[in-house]
């Protein structure tokens, strides 16, 4: 009886442990990325830029100074029902669940049988 304990218990241990997501996982930077794409900028870009940036400052301007003045201020009512809880497990954390649940109905069902199988045995 221990055996079999101890042999479930050691699948169990390797199907979490192989079917797991590691916790120490590193990305390497893409060669797009804000931080390479910077460095790699020409003068020919600063004019469109510049020109982007001044219309976005006229246009924050003046998003300030309506909002100073009172003008087409929109407000949004409160909801009168609280939202609903999430859940805010990770997809890894779900998919390891239903291994989980998988592997246990497995063993059940695998000693059940055997169990059946053999009845001095259970």
């Amino acid at each position: 009886m221990l055996n079999k304990l101890a042999s479930i218990v050691v699948v169990a241990a390797l199907v979490w442990t192989l079917a797991g997501t590691p916790a120490f996982a590193t990305t390497t930077p893409e060669s797009n990325s804000k931080t390479g794409a910077t460095a790699d900028r020409r003068g020919g870009d600063r004019e469109a830029d510049r020109v982007a940036n001044e219309k976005l400052q006229m246009a924050l301007a003046k998003l300030v100074a309506d909002a100073k003045a009172g003008s087409n201020v929109v407000t949004f009512p409160r909801p009168q029902i609280q939202s609903p809880r999430r859940n805010n497990l990770s997809t890894g954390t779900k998919i390891a669940i239903g291994v989980g649940v998988a592997v246990a109905i497995v063993a059940v069902i695998f000693i059940s049988k055997r169990c059946s199988n053999e009845p001095g045995s259970c």
